[in-house]
């Protein structure tokens, strides 16, 4: 057990250090559009929207898009006082991510598009990466690495292995015309989850995608925190972001914490388990919200 740790912790030791390396901007570069869904948790947005901003790559703009937003998250974009930025608010709210990040596409006004979760965060490094990865394989999409962090830093595990099964959006960059074509479903019409449906089809449609073995998306499932769109916390955004722009070896010790987590073999993070046979449309959005607090 020990051995195979060391030898996993060592393998992930090298992503880290990739994760470091990032390629020379060119300042021809193509336009990126970062989408960031939100809804109703302002105190957690300034941390990915400023996450965003902090990229080395040198052509993004910043499209937040409320969906349905009652609070103040319109207020913590234009606080940025940033040109990049802009704000869009769906006039209802429509349950997902989905309707929200299919306005971002038609809004995007770049060649490329990106997906940021508002309670995730990126290294600076994250979309140049990326487009190092579609560059230099010719792909129409690419996909990072992602260390998912648990309650209070428990569970912690890499994924980035075949996608769609193991990536978040946050993790994602694609084409903008391909996320057009692709469209992201309607939740109560699919019974799976909106995310891993929509990177099937944009794998699908891409004939893969470009991998970039580097670690630089860091994602908190709200899922996996119990009504956190009623407490809307932002202690554990606010303690990456610091460690982010401090510590010179910080994904060294993230590596070094989820080999550890391993070790300890952390219980399972998800509060509900599948049923048995097929799942009815909505199943999985539906019990999600459940555990969120937003039913």
């Amino acid at each position: 057990m020990l051995v195979r740790a060391s030898r996993s912790a060592i393998g992930l030791a090298r992503v880290a250090h990739n994760a470091r390396r990032s390629p020379r901007p060119q300042e021809d570069a193509p336009l990126v559009s970062v989408v960031i869904p939100t809804y109703n948790w302002s105190s957690v947005l300034r941390y990915s929207i400023a996450s965003a901003l902090s990229q080395t790559y040198p052509a993004i703009e910043v499209l937040v898009i409320g969906d349905g937003c009652t609070d103040v998250s319109e207020e913590v974009a234009a606080s940025f006082a940033d040109p990049r930025v802009r704000w869009h608010n769906l006039p209802t709210n429509s349950g997902s991510q989905s309707a929200p990040n299919n306005a971002g596409l038609e809004l995007a006004r770049g060649a490329y598009v990106a997906y940021h979760g508002h309670d995730d965060l990126w290294l600076p490094t994250h979309v140049a990466l990326l487009m190092e990865a579609i560059v230099r394989t010719g792909a129409k999409a690419a996909h990072a690495r992602c260390e998912y962090i648990g309650p209070e830093g428990r569970y912690r595990r890499i994924r980035g292995g075949a996608p769609p099964a193991v990536l978040p959006p946050s993790a994602l960059l694609h084409e903008t015309q391909l996320g057009r074509d692709t469209v992201w479903r309607n939740y109560r019409e699919i019974a799976e989850d909106p995310d891993t449906d929509f990177i099937a089809r944009v794998a699908a449609r891409a004939g893969g995608l470009a991998t970039v073995a580097a670690l630089p998306v860091f994602k908190f499932p709200s899922a996996w925190r119990r009504n956190s769109y009623v407490l809307k916390p932002c202690h554990e955004q606010q303690a990456y972001a610091d460690r982010i722009a401090r510590e010179r070896l910080f994904v060294y010790r993230e590596v070094a914490a989820v080999a550890w987590r391993r070790l300890m073999r952390d219980p399972d993070p998800r509060m509900v388990a599948k049923p048995d046979g097929p799942l009815p449309p909505g199943w999985h959005v539906t019990e999600m919200r459940k555990v969120r607090g937003l039913e």
